[in-house]
């Protein structure tokens, strides 16, 4: 099945503007989710979805804090930043043993 975007009104320069869906939005979010992930154990990473880019980088850690883990995030919709934000989380890998 093929999800159509919403046309809404013209903008100033003339051209249609288009809002995502809720079906692109909920897989934007599931992208985000797992951006956020990949980065804290991988270092970065990246994807883009119907205009959508998802920039995720682990920020460098302090030395003695190998127990948690920043995240800078950004999700943008061509040159519109849509979020923005540092996430920090467990650093998992520090904290669970390995079996």
């Amino acid at each position: 099945m093929r999800v159509q975007p919403v046309v809404a009104t013209a903008s100033a320069t003339g051209e249609p503007v288009l809002f995502p869906s809720s079906e692109e939005l909920r897989m934007v979010r599931a992208i985000a989710l797992l951006a956020l992930l990949d980065a804290a154990r991988h270092g970065e990473y990246r994807a883009t979805f119907h205009g959508f880019c998802v920039d995720a980088r682990r920020k460098p850690r302090p030395s003695g804090f190998d127990t948690s883990v920043e995240v800078d995030f950004c999700v943008s919709l061509g040159k519109i930043v849509v979020e923005r934000g540092l996430v920090a989380t467990t650093n998992a890998a520090a904290v669970e043993p390995i079996p």
